[in-house]
């Protein structure tokens, strides 16, 4: 009888690690903008590289964040990849950086251009 009351706290106070189970399917439900911010981050850490390189600034994430008006935390966030980053923060990175994050297609251009020429 102790051994079972012993079994059951025991069973009580422990918990099962699930967060490995949480955080896979947090992935497979966001895979596509995970899979875009990562590719954001890649571009932003290798046009620093780039700017050490050619002695350009900003060269660090510490320069960035000051040319963003935001903390070096901020900045951190971004460059490991699974930030959802707005449109007015991915503005303000390419500002920074001098470099163009997203690309809009032309394809949408030719829908838009189509729909006004019916108008």
């Amino acid at each position: 009888m102790k051994n079972q009351a012993l079994i059951n706290k025991l069973n009580e106070i422990s918990q099962v690690d699930n967060s490995w189970r949480d955080e896979a399917i947090f992935y497979r439900n966001n895979k596509q903008w995970l899979d875009r911010s990562a590719n954001i981050a890649i571009k932003i850490l290798s046009t620093l590289r780039h700017n050490r390189k050619e002695n350009r600034f900003p060269t660090t994430q510490k320069d960035l964040a000051e040319i963003m008006n935001v903390t070096p935390q901020q900045v951190n966030k971004m460059v490991k990849g699974t930030e959802n980053l707005t449109l007015e923060t991915i503005s303000r990175i390419e500002k920074a950086l001098d470099i163009q994050l997203i690309d809009i297609y032309n394809e949408p251009k030719k829908v838009v251009q189509e729909e006004l020429e019916t108008i």
